[in-house]
């Protein structure tokens, strides 16, 4: 039993990655109908700022929030001088636009800090006294820590859409761009809001991962797989699903891992798996919403 426990933390905390990703990932589709393919590397892109903010004497938490504003910007640039240029002539060729997005921000991960792993403090503490116990199972609090960043920011998200004007734009903007033009709302300074927002919560996945995965240029390529299957998973258009995708994720990993050792090597063809049999039976996912056409 305290394996179990043990083993449902670990998943739950590597899930909670996957959600933030995934957020990441629905924030734009809600008002793009995009993915963000270079969502992942932009992450790293800002792991990297924040490990070189702390070594250069900066405190952890500072290097976080200012990695977070990169990726703000980082974002909010791709939005507003690649993606909707692009969108305004070619709407199809938004996706290799962004790929393309994906290998320039890798090449210039690799370009300025090298190929070999840099070391990235973590937020909670890490040493080999910090866990607590629930019967015999001893649980770290750096797993408890990042659970406890992915409930903050939820709590966030649903504070600015449900309870700001610049929330009910967004919402508005992903429902109808062109009704919400009519009303007043400046659509594109809200689209590059939104890409910004994702830059900045796709970082705070990165920065969460980093001081136990390794800062590496791939860092993020295996977790963005897992995020794009939780988002599916949940719903592309739904928050929430986002949450309960990258959760069901994490645990379905960390379960396989721990319990069914010849499918321990085999988990990105058991997402692959778990995508397809979400967009066989049920395409808009679990808290997704049903299109309706009439016939």
């Amino acid at each position: 039993m305290s394996l179990f426990i043990q083993r449902m933390f670990d998943g739950l905390a590597e899930g909670s990655i996957y959600a933030l990703l995934a957020l990441a990932l629905v924030v734009i589709f809600r008002s793009t109908g995009q993915l963000n393919f270079a969502q992942g590397e932009i992450g790293t892109l800002c792991a990297f700022f924040a490990s070189t903010f702390t070594l250069s004497g900066l405190p952890v938490w500072v290097a976080i929030l200012l990695a977070m504003a990169i990726g703000f910007l980082i974002a909010a640039f791709v939005e507003r001088v690649v993606v909707r240029p692009i969108e305004n002539r070619n709407p199809g060729a938004v996706i290799v636009a962004l790929i393309g997005v994906f290998l320039a921000v890798n090449q210039l991960s690799a370009m300025f800090w090298g190929v070999d792993a840099r070391s990235l403090p973590s937020l909670f503490p890490t040493n080999a006294d910090s866990f607590f116990r629930i019967g015999d199972a001893a649980i770290r609090w750096e797993r408890v820590g990042i659970i406890g960043v992915l409930a903050v920011v939820v709590v966030l998200l649903f504070l600015l859409f449900n309870r700001t004007k610049i929330g009910l734009a967004m919402r508005a903007v992903a429902n109808n761009q062109e009704s919400s033009n009519l009303v007043g709302i400046r659509v594109g300074n809200i689209l590059i809001l939104g890409w910004g927002l994702a830059g900045a919560i796709g970082a705070l996945a990165a920065v969460m991962l980093a001081p136990s995965a390794g800062l590496t240029g791939t860092l993020m390529l295996g977790p963005f797989l897992y995020a794009s299957v939780a988002a599916v998973l949940g719903g592309l258009d739904s928050p929430v699903g986002a949450v309960v995708g990258g959760l069901l994720i994490g645990l379905l990993k960390a379960f396989l891992i721990g319990y069914v050792d010849f499918l321990s090597d085999m988990l990105f063809p058991v997402m692959l798996v778990v995508l397809l049999s979400v967009l066989l039976f049920r395409p808009a996912g679990l808290f997704g919403t049903e299109k309706v056409e009439r016939v």
